[in-house]
């Protein structure tokens, strides 16, 4: 068996290791070589020769290699599919390295992944060799949100001797975003905020003389397509009143100072912002004071829409405390347009004074929903958060851990006891 090898890392890039085997030979050859001057033994002589020249000669081999990488590897290039991918659905890459001289036939080329990409495991990789290139294909797994590493390649040098290696790093690095997992919750973001479209808009259907006329577009709700008008042109026209009488909506979302909590808030609160835009409702997203970020989208979701929600949970951190967590929610509860009726979705774990008092005026236009997570250890100041927002005139439920986002959601638009 192998033990564990020596490494170093050099100037150029590459990390040699030197196998007990090589370190032994080397040790023994000098050994011989002392034992064998001393004794003026040209048999032990020889021998010790013949051992350090392997070890030379396996030195030199490794070398001769590591320089061939260096100088035959032209370009290193790295395809990831989908380019950014969600946590918990596979994706794919395919790592091309272009390579002259005939050394394609010879490289031996391993791929280097944070574990965040691959779910701790090691990568399989099927590989095709050109006469001018390797080319790698391999699944990533990947399981957290944020921002991982992927590369750089690693051309790995050995001697026939086994005595030792060298790993080169070839190309740079790759940065792969990864989105939250996010849950469909279309029909019940619709029917939500259908009960606030009629509320807001007393369950008036405009008129065609109300609204302008465009030709249809890819992705409009055909909801909104003016039927008489269409067959009068021949073609699909649809209402352009600019969200007339539809209301938006506001997610607001807490950072607590658990990790393991945030991801679950920010699986949540993405959830609930895509079904509400798939829905066909304007959305805004609202984290923390200084990384906050608003997107509107009008209709029906389109991809770059999606995108935009979904980049705004890339760099997300856990609050340093629950006095943070509770300062920064207070914050964003004040980018919450006063202008307008927003419907609010609050995503919270259990709040202190601060962010209460910021959040009780949200609530007085009776279109305020929250989720208040908590352990089971923080039942009771869960349950006070939800007693002081329902007081302000908000729908709360405390969804107690490990209950799964969709029954916590449909219990909240029917705010039934917990």
């Amino acid at each position: 068996m192998i033990g564990r090898p020596r490494t170093g890392r050099r100037r150029d890039g590459a990390e040699t290791a030197v196998l007990p085997r090589g370190v032994g030979l080397a040790a023994a050859g000098g050994a011989l070589l002392i034992v064998g001057v001393g004794f003026a033994s040209a048999p032990l002589v020889l021998i010790a020769a013949t051992v350090v020249t392997a070890v030379a000669i396996a030195a030199a081999i490794i070398g001769a290699q590591v320089l061939a990488t260096r100088t035959r590897i032209a370009d290193v290039t790295r395809e990831v599919t989908p380019a950014t991918l969600t946590a918990g659905v596979p994706g794919d890459v395919v790592v091309r390295v272009s390579a002259s001289g005939g050394i394609a036939r010879r490289l031996r080329i391993r791929e280097q992944a944070a574990a965040e990409l691959t779910g701790g495991g090691a990568t399989r990789a099927s590989i095709t060799r050109r006469p001018r290139g390797v080319e790698l294909r391999y699944r990533l797994d990947p399981v957290r949100r944020g921002r991982w590493s992927l590369g750089p390649a690693l051309a790995r040098a050995t001697d026939p001797f086994g005595l030792a290696w060298a790993d080169r790093a070839i190309g740079e690095a790759h940065q792969v975003a990864v989105w939250p997992a996010v849950i469909d919750l279309a029909a019940s973001a619709g029917e939500l905020m259908g009960i606030a479209d009629r509320a807001h808009a007393g369950a008036r259907t405009p008129a065609a003389d109300d609204v302008s006329l465009r030709d249809y577009r890819d992705g409009d709700d055909l909801r909104r397509v003016h039927w008489a008008s269409s067959a009068r042109r021949g073609t699909l026209v649809v209402r352009s009143e600019e969200q007339q009488g539809r209301t938006a909506a506001t997610v607001l979302l807490g950072l607590p100072a658990s990790p393991s909590g945030l991801e679950w808030a920010i699986t949540a609160a993405a959830s609930v912002a895509l079904s509400v835009v798939e829905a066909g409702h304007p959305v805004r997203l609202i984290a923390g004071a200084e990384a906050t970020t608003a997107q509107e989208a009008r209709g029906r979701a389109a991809e770059s829409a999606r995108a935009t929600l979904l980049d705004a949970t890339l760099d997300l951190e856990p609050s340093d405390s629950a006095a943070e967590a509770d300062r920064l929610l207070a914050a964003s509860a004040g980018l919450v347009p006063g202008d307008r009726h927003d419907v609010v979705v609050a995503v919270v774990e259990p709040l202190g004074p601060t962010a209460l008092r910021a959040l009780a005026p949200l609530g007085d236009s009776g279109r305020a929903w929250a989720l208040v997570r908590a352990p089971h250890a923080a039942r009771a100041r869960a349950d006070r958060t939800v007693a002081a927002l329902r007081a302000a005139g908000w729908s709360a439920i405390v969804s107690l851990e490990p209950e799964p986002l969709t029954q916590a959601w449909a219990r909240l638009l029917s705010e039934e006891p917990v």
